[in-house]
């Protein structure tokens, strides 16, 4: 059932996990201190000052911008200025500043990801959007569109890897009578400026975690979307299945925000983290931030030979092909 009524900030986490039970997401103001906003928005903007300058950028979000395809693959060149991109989106934020790396492992994220995914979960993505002027509207959309719908035994199924993200009807109008999957994923906002509906605030729609639905990508205008007004240092933690997406900044500033994704431990991360980090920083990673970003073993799973280990180096031992020795 979609929800009129929405979540207001809250510093009571009791308030905060109700509201994510209930709504689908919580707010949480002065996560982050003065100190610690000003440290991520210096690091932020110089960090996507020099990945423009060194043509690394990644742009979305333009009116025009028109996804192009070379030799039946995405061009990357579609994600630039030149081609409409105006949003400006830096990934992998564990390679590039202490404080995104605490982020990852802050006590909030164990309390209200926590209360969504379990006690283990690990990072899927950690991201940053700086939503600028002129950017258009993202479009709701759930970070578990890939999750197969319940179906009836022996009924056909829309193969796994055959999910795009533009729903079929069955996702759409799913059959609630089968129930509906559980959360595997959760997102961590982190505001480092404010937030509005003028400047792209994240658009919601509270309650849709529970509908079992995904929304409809052809027609969104009939929805209760909701963009929260918030100050910066504030986190807004939400349930994966919430339908979610960047609004338009017809304002003209930008609008600074790191998403942080966590998915539960079996399942695949969109950032590669464990080949992606640079191993000039593990000596310096903290038990706790090396598991979250899925060097631990679960239950098996992330092993490299034995699954008694608890923890894999980044740089593992590895038995390659043997012969015993000839006596």
């Amino acid at each position: 059932m979609l929800l009129e009524n929405t979540p207001t900030p809250t510093k009571n986490l009791h308030k905060a996990r109700e509201d994510l039970d209930k709504y689908g997401f919580c707010l949480v103001p002065d996560a982050l201190n003065a100190e610690e906003i000003a440290t991520a928005q210096k690091r932020l903007l110089e960090q996507a000052e020099a990945e423009e300058n060194l043509g690394l950028s990644f742009r979305d979000g333009g009116d025009k911008q028109e996804v192009k395809f070379k030799e039946g693959k995405i061009d990357k060149d579609s994600f630039s200025v030149a081609n409409g991109g105006i949003n400006q989106r830096l990934w992998m934020l564990v390679n590039k500043g202490e404080c995104f790396r605490d982020m990852v492992i802050h006590p909030l994220v164990d309390e209200l990801v926590g209360h969504i995914l379990g006690q283990d979960f690990i990072l899927s993505t950690h991201s940053a959007n700086i939503a600028k002027p002129g950017g258009v509207r993202m479009g709701l959309h759930t970070d578990q569109w890939w999750m197969p719908q319940p179906v009836k035994a022996g009924e056909n199924y829309i193969k796994p890897s055959e999910i795009s993200r533009k729903a079929d009807s069955s996702f759409i109008k799913p059959d609630l009578s089968l129930g509906i999957s559980p959360p595997v994923v959760a997102n961590c906002m982190w505001m480092l400026s404010d937030f509005s509906p003028i400047n792209g605030s994240t658009e919601v729609v509270a309650g849709s975690h529970l509908t079992g639905a995904h929304p409809n990508q052809e027609d969104q205008s009939s929805y209760p979307i909701f963009q929260p007004t918030a100050e910066a240092g504030t986190l807004m933690v939400f349930d994966g299945r919430l339908w979610h997406g960047t609004g338009a900044n017809t304002g003209n500033t930008d609008r600074l925000g790191v998403l942080t994704t966590f998915c539960s431990p079996q399942f695949r991360q969109q950032e590669n983290q464990t080949l992606g980090m640079d191993r000039d920083l593990w000596k310096s990673c903290s038990d706790k931030l090396k598991e979250r970003l899925g060097f631990k073993v679960w239950n098996a799973y992330g092993r490299i030979e034995s699954s008694m280990d608890h923890l894999i180096d980044i740089e593992p031992e590895r038995i390659k092909e043997l012969k015993p020795k000839v006596k």
